[in-house]
């Protein structure tokens, strides 16, 4: 068989794939919808939450804050911002042993996130994160750290 032809099986029907420009949310909505069906049939309910925590000065202006998804038994840190002068003042351990309280209180065991070499890796190792994995290049220059944290 020459290296250029196809197999006997006909093209129409293997599915297209194709990345979704006018339908986008749509179809994110129905991936969603089918990874958790999915995830349901051999686990049971994810119970899923979501918690945003945030770290207000006196007038009520956002300082910063976290945004945590918790689920099965594990908390996620989805993402965590500090302004330039609410930073190594305390307010980041704050929000993180808020988070701490908040994953317990539902039933996780442990908490987990990811960051870059030029965010607050070393933060992360003094609230007792431990780093569990790595990949350097991008951006470029620059290291992306997983870590985990075990509750008690």
């Amino acid at each position: 068989m020459p290296l250029n032809s196809r197999s006997s099986k006909s093209s129409s029907s293997r599915p297209r794939v194709a990345v979704e420009r006018s339908k986008s949310s749509a179809v994110s909505r129905e991936i969603w919808s089918g990874l958790l069906r999915y995830n349901r049939e051999h686990v049971g309910p994810t119970r899923y939450k979501r918690h945003v925590i945030s770290a207000r000065d006196a007038k009520g202006k956002v300082l910063g804050g976290l945004i945590l998804q918790s689920y099965w038994l594990e908390s996620y840190i989805e993402a965590f911002w500090l302004a330039k002068g609410a930073r190594r003042g305390g307010t980041g351990a704050a929000l993180i042993e808020e988070a701490e309280r908040v994953a317990k209180r539902r039933g996780s065991r442990l908490m987990h996130l990811n960051t870059y070499s030029f965010q607050a890796p070393g933060f992360y190792e003094k609230q007792g994160f431990r780093r569990f994995g790595k990949f350097s290049g991008s951006p470029k220059g620059e290291t992306r750290y997983f870590y985990v944290k075990r509750l008690k």
